[in-house]
């Protein structure tokens, strides 16, 4: 614990830590804005959108999974926030990474603009957490997926922590194809574009990890 502390300590006392974290979150908020855009040009038009077949959901059951996604969220966020704790020289890194997948996809969902088919309005949202989960239009590509999977890519060189996000990713990813809440093509493109979108962070990020880092773990 005094090791973690004494890191923090040596980072935010840092002025090009604080820069690189300021631009993260500035990223990261920009992101955001466009996926709330995104998701209200979708629902706005949603009188005109028609839903797809999906040869994979006709094979499987609908599930009331709505509790599960819905808090699973809240909970997840509290794991990143624990994983910030325990590895402060990530979060530049992390912040700018989800800030660009959230850019990326909100341009994807926009030029996807798919129905809901009728097994997938399960119930109507009750509350913010329950919208998130439901009722979105935003199919194209899964982000309950993709941000676990993507983080697991962020931490990969940690083996508790990389295994724990595919397992999070995976019990997801059978979340939301048996609640309904997805196309099947949403969850099965998730691996080969979020390891894209990382590899595009690595580049223009490239040098985060190692210039937020305290000088005794950058070296």
């Amino acid at each position: 614990m005094r090791s973690i502390l004494r890191k923090h300590r040596q980072l935010w006392n840092r002025r090009e830590y604080l820069k690189l974290v300021g631009v993260g979150v500035i990223l990261l908020s920009i992101g955001l804005i466009c996926m709330s855009q995104a998701r209200l040009f979708l629902i706005r038009s949603a009188v005109h959108k028609v839903s797809s077949p999906d040869l994979f959901l006709d094979l499987i059951p609908v599930m009331g999974l709505e509790n599960v996604l819905a808090w699973g969220i809240p909970l997840f966020l509290g794991l990143v926030a624990c994983l910030f704790f325990l590895y402060p020289e990530r979060i530049p890194f992390s912040l700018k990474t989800v800030g660009l997948l959230f850019l990326i996809r909100s341009f994807f969902v926009v030029l996807t603009p798919l129905g809901m088919r009728a097994d997938q309005v399960v119930q109507a949202p009750q509350g913010f957490l329950q919208d998130l989960a439901y009722s979105s239009y935003d199919f194209f590509f899964s982000g309950h997926v993709a941000v676990p999977f993507l983080f697991a890519l962020i931490f990969w060189r940690n083996p508790w922590v990389r295994s724990l996000m595919l397992c999070i990713a995976l019990f997801v990813a059978a979340a939301v194809l048996l609640a309904h809440t997805h196309y099947s093509i949403d969850v099965f493109s998730v691996p080969f574009i979020v390891p894209t979108i990382y590899r595009i962070a690595q580049h223009f990020f490239r040098d985060d990890i190692t210039s937020a880092a305290p000088t005794s773990i950058a070296r």
